[in-house]
């Protein structure tokens, strides 16, 4: 007969599933005889999730451990799987030392391949401290070139705790008279 017509199932162009799928095909000549031949097709998962981006973060220190530092983990989804949940660590709401810090996120989907992605924490002091002087002093005159006046002032941080404090004029300095 010749080139006789092969019939296969699934046929050729079906959409076949993850996993093995056993494709038997069939041909017959004007005779009636029959061959019957099957292969095995594979399909496997074998691409990674997609992992976005995640913005850089700047937090501002609340203390002298750093500051708690909330984020939303990115989105991560998978041709095969769909959603998937990604891990981030360090996790949100940990407390980032001052300076700077990278969180990576992973995402692994059901075949376990895997994506990763990375942004960065920063955790910055940029708020003075607070500053307490005292209120206005009146102070009299001990002599015509007026008076040794002594006073404290003090300063704390939310970062360093106390801080030093520098006057000028000095405390115990003589003060003129006038203000």
């Amino acid at each position: 007969d010749g080139a006789v017509a092969v019939t296969c199932l699934p046929a050729s162009g079906s959409a076949f599933a993850i996993g093995h799928t056993t494709v038997t095909c069939t041909a017959g000549d004007a005779a009636h005889n029959t061959a019957h031949s099957s292969f095995e097709v594979v399909v496997a998962d074998t691409t990674s999730p997609v992992l976005q981006a995640h913005a850089d973060l700047v937090v501002e220190a609340t203390g002298a451990s750093g500051a708690a530092a909330s984020y939303t983990a990115p989105a991560a989804s998978d041709l095969v799987d769909g959603s998937v949940a990604p891990a981030c660590a360090p996790a949100s709401g940990t407390v980032f030392a001052l300076g700077h810090t990278t969180v990576t996120c992973t995402a692994q989907d059901a075949a376990g391949n895997v994506a990763h992605s990375t942004f960065d924490v920063d955790v910055r002091d940029t708020t003075a401290p607070v500053l307490e002087i005292p209120a206005d002093l009146a102070v009299a005159a001990t002599s015509s070139a007026g008076a040794v006046v002594s006073f404290t002032a003090t300063a704390t941080d939310v970062v360093d705790g106390a801080d030093t404090v520098s006057c000028t004029p000095a405390s115990g300095t003589n003060f003129a008279v006038g203000q």
